[in-house]
């Protein structure tokens, strides 16, 4: 082998141990925190979209309302059957 080829495995082996294979390898071998890390993942994910959610049907909520509140003719009048079906549904 020559200096080439030796200094670009040198460069390889550097960015393979920089890419922590390892340490996912090791982790892939202990199931229980493999469990554990996927069911807080879980529950951040779901806790961040129910969050989010919220926040964005607050605000169609409010745009909603605002419309509602200039009386644009056939507008309000669609956006106000739309709340009174919404709210007339009976609950789950």
């Amino acid at each position: 082998m020559d200096a080439k080829q030796i200094q670009q495995l040198d460069v390889l082996a550097r960015r393979l141990d920089n890419s922590g294979i390892a340490e996912y390898v090791e982790l892939s071998q202990r199931t229980g925190k493999m469990l554990w890390l996927n069911f807080i993942s879980g529950i951040a994910k779901g806790l961040g979209f129910s969050i989010g959610a919220s926040i964005v049907l607050a605000i169609i909520y409010k745009i909603v309302r605002y419309i509602i509140s200039m009386n644009i003719p056939y507008l309000t009048e669609l956006l106000r059957q739309a709340v009174e079906i919404v709210n007339s549904a009976p609950p789950p």
